[in-house]
């Protein structure tokens, strides 16, 4: 099928969802080969069972939208969301053919009982313009067959975490906010429910941090953060560069967020429920699966 921006695919208007999972997981280098130009120890090397695990942890969430972060292409997604049950978008900076970026793209796994309408990337997230930083990918979904839900999927620059952190990568995630709420501008002057979804790199949810304070000034109403006042439990794999090491670590606060539109309830959303879905300590033991865990909102409609 030929998906072109302002054409809706997916499902019959006669479908309608009950609930909405939305997904959000970086997953992390995901990747059959090992990219060019990166050293072979901070990189996940998987084997069939490691694309199984993670396969089967789609499985168990079983999501209706999946934004996914740090993927190769679309043979690597493949391993891990069935392609017989999803659509797969993915942003159009994986189409530059620019060999000096890192494949790490950002894309939508859409269940194909959706309909969902594809428009142009936020490719003013790549505030360098030169491929580098990640687009993001703006999609309208019709969970009803009617009703316009807006998913923008992020991924921004790491090593900006919270307020304590003042460098060069502060500057840059700076102005990428900058861009996203005057996305949210656009789409509160439209009327249009929103929700961002993502890899925000930034501990948002932090008591009085300076970046959620700049993104909401001003607008009005103010949008939601589903994360807030909730404390991340998962522990993840990561690698100590110091110790040249594989670990089990547990971060202190999300960086990996749902921004809301707080007027969501006017298109029949009853209720909004925030998931964080944990590793067992088997799986952390036995597989290579990410350093993120996904996180999930379930929309009841």
């Amino acid at each position: 099928m030929i998906i072109t921006s302002g054409q809706v695919i997916g499902a019959v208007s006669e479908f309608k969802a009950k609930s909405l999972t939305l997904t959000t997981w970086n997953l992390n280098w995901l990747a059959e080969d090992k990219p060019r130009g990166k050293p072979r120890s901070s990189i996940p090397l998987r084997k069939p069972s490691d694309f199984q695990a993670m396969a089967e942890i789609i499985n168990a969430i079983s999501p209706d939208v999946v934004a996914f972060q740090e993927v190769a292409n679309r043979q690597s997604i493949s391993k891990v969301i069935p392609l017989s049950k999803y659509q797969i978008e993915f942003s159009n900076r994986k189409d530059t053919n620019n060999d000096e970026i890192w494949p790490q793209f950002v894309g939508f796994a859409i269940r194909k009982e959706l309909a969902y309408q594809r428009h142009p990337d936020l490719h003013q997230l790549d505030i360098w313009g030169n491929q580098y930083l990640r687009y993001g990918i703006d999609i309208s979904l019709y969970p009803d067959g009617k009703n316009e839900l807006r998913l923008l999927a992020v991924h921004l620059k790491s090593g900006c975490y919270s307020n304590r952190h003042r460098n060069k990568n502060c500057t840059v995630l700076k102005k990428q906010f900058e861009v996203l709420k005057n996305w949210i501008a656009k789409r509160q002057e439209q009327q249009q429910s929103f929700i961002i979804l993502g890899d925000f790199n930034r501990r948002l949810a932090n008591k009085g941090d300076n970046f959620w304070k700049k993104l909401t000034a001003g607008l009005s109403p103010d949008p939601i953060l589903a994360t807030k006042g909730i404390t991340s439990q998962c522990r993840s794999q990561v690698y100590n560069k110091r110790k040249r090491t594989w670990e089990v670590r547990q971060y202190p606060g999300f960086i990996d967020h749902f921004i809301l539109d707080s007027r969501i309830h006017k298109n029949d959303i009853t209720e909004v429920n925030f998931s964080e879905y944990l590793y067992t300590e088997q799986q952390l033991k036995q597989y290579q699966l990410s350093d993120h865990c996904p996180q999930s909102i379930m929309l009841k409609l």
